[in-house]
């Protein structure tokens, strides 16, 4: 007898094929593709999927943080999206492992966010989690993350420190992680060379993993950090995903068409390790306020950040690298809560309010919390539509899981983090009409499967984990917008993960069928 058998929904299974009207069984937690023609085997339980979508889970294939899971419910948000597997430790920013320079750091953050911190490795930090997963996960180890914990002049990489790095690395990919990342735009990994990137990323290629890379600029220099991380795909013989790609401020906008060339150009080259891509499908970046001043202010630390601010020359080094970058800051949001009088505020009417410089106003934010978080409307419309519509670009949230009523919150998420893959379909299928459900289904299911050698998921076949969301064309839709972004996605019928009912009539289920997906069980 089957678990469950699926019936009259039309069925994309994560390939490019046309959808077809055939019932799908559950067997534990495998995927039965059942004959249309034949009667129907015995089920526990049958599900009328008339007028729906049944898709494979849908793959997030780049959040940031794992510190979440350790509260119920921190998933909520994102299975309402369909999302069955979200792989994190992007930008450069992974749980593990943690090197002696870092330790002070994640007690500092274990604190402020609320999670237990009792791990080093990667090994460790999967035993923690693995019985709390709503859905699956995986990680990618954060190139600042190994900077931070095995450097103590992030400005200067010292005798023995790559090699101590490279070790770290090829530790925990051995221990399950999929690749390795970079926050080329952050501190510490904005110091880093590129023959430092090329040789952390060799260890990725020889065990099959993937290297993925928020570059160096998404602005002025866009097509020369694309370059950088094609560079360092070439020379390192490494997969590459060139993350949330775009071009901010006015000035590049335009550019994507350009830079998605430049990609197609190098995997003409390359076709056996073709470049991806992944991108958001909104206009406004969400990052830490920090990264809008000149870099020379974190060489030395976050937590040094204060105290060079406070010096007469910051605000007009502040003021002129606005200027140098063009900056909006009439378009830049503080969504951190931390100080009622700069909350739900653009940066330019916190200045106005308190009759001072635009960059006297960030340095005093900055002075106060330099944690305090911004979504700035920097994106061009029409080169977000060009990336999404890309053949070979995937959707990802840029975001982690982390409960609504966690103990602590941690300011306001950016709307993508609550609807980015249901504002995709809402967007691109049902409004624009630009996608079928199978081409757009086969960007949220296969690709990422495929781009980080998932096996047994990112299809509706036969032997394949019961993944699966049963979705409804006619109530699909994001409901999280800039000011109100923590509400929850419609559409969501039913979602199964790993053969278990998670979502049943739209309602989420108090379960934890989700498992650690790892490079060892993949093929190299």
């Amino acid at each position: 007898m089957l678990d469950y058998i699926i019936t009259n929904a039309s069925v994309c299974t994560g390939l490019k094929e046309p959808a077809k009207q055939l019932p799908v069984g559950i067997d534990g937690d495998k995927i039965v593709v059942l004959d249309a023609q034949a009667p129907l085997p015995e089920a526990r339980q049958t599900v009328d999927g008339t007028g729906m979508i049944l898709a494979p889970g849908f793959i997030d294939p780049h959040a940031s943080t794992g510190f979440g899971y350790f509260f119920p419910n921190a998933a909520d948000h994102k299975l309402y999206q369909g999302i069955t597997t979200e792989i994190f430790g992007n930008c450069g920013t992974s749980p593990a492992p943690i090197g002696p320079h870092l330790e002070s750091t994640m007690e500092r953050l274990s604190e402020d966010i609320g999670f237990p911190y009792d791990w080093k490795t990667t090994s460790e930090y999967f035993d923690r989690i693995e019985d709390k997963l709503q859905f699956n996960i995986a990680t990618l180890v954060g190139h600042s993350t190994l900077r931070h914990g095995y450097m103590d002049d992030w400005n200067e990489l010292r005798d023995g420190q790559l090699e101590s790095m490279k070790g770290e690395l090829k530790k925990a990919i051995d221990e399950g992680a999929l690749g390795f990342s970079t926050g080329l735009i952050y501190a510490p990994g904005c110091f880093a060379e590129m023959d430092e990137l090329v040789e952390l990323a060799k260890i990725v290629a020889d065990h099959g993993g993937v290297y993925a890379s928020h570059i160096r600029d998404e602005r002025n220099h866009v097509e020369e950090a694309v370059t950088e991380a094609l560079t360092i795909s070439e020379r390192a013989g490494v997969r590459t995903l060139i993350s949330h790609l775009k071009a901010a401020e006015k000035q590049n906008w335009g550019k994507i068409p350009k830079v998605l060339k430049q990609i197609e150009e190098f995997n003409a080259k390359h076709p056996d390790m073709p470049a991806a891509v992944d991108v958001y499908p909104y206009t406004a970046i969400s990052t830490k306020l920090r990264a809008f001043i000149p870099k020379h202010y974190l060489q030395d630390g976050i937590a040094q950040v204060p105290d060079k601010l406070r010096k007469p020359e910051a605000v007009e080094e502040i003021a002129n690298y606005i200027v140098e970058r063009d900056y909006d800051l009439d378009l830049m949001l503080i969504i951190s809560d931390e100080y009622e009088e700069y909350a739900a505020k653009t940066v330019a009417a916190i200045a106005q309010e308190q009759h001072i410089s635009e960059a006297q106003a960030i340095a005093d934010m900055l002075i106060k919390s330099t944690e305090t978080w911004i979504v700035y409307h920097c994106i061009n419309q029409d080169d977000i539509d060009a990336a999404v519509l890309w053949p070979n670009s995937m959707i990802c949230t840029d975001s982690w899981s982390y409960p609504i009523n966690a103990p602590k919150t941690i300011g306001q998420p950016h709307p993508r983090s609550y609807g980015a893959f249901t504002e995709f379909l809402e967007r691109f299928v049902l409004n624009l009409k630009a996608l079928g459900w199978e081409e757009a289904i086969h960007k949220i299911t296969y690709l990422p499967a495929d781009m980080f050698k998932l096996e047994g998921r990112g299809q509706i076949a036969d032997g394949y984990f019961a993944d699966l969301v049963l979705l409804n064309p006619k109530t699909l839709k994001a409901n999280a917008t800039y000011m109100a972004p923590k509400s929850l996605s419609d559409g969501v019928e039913y979602l199964w993960v790993n053969g278990q009912l998670v979502i049943a009539e739209r309602e989420i289920r108090q379960s934890n069928p989700g498992k650690v997906l790892t490079l060892a069980s993949q093929p190299a």
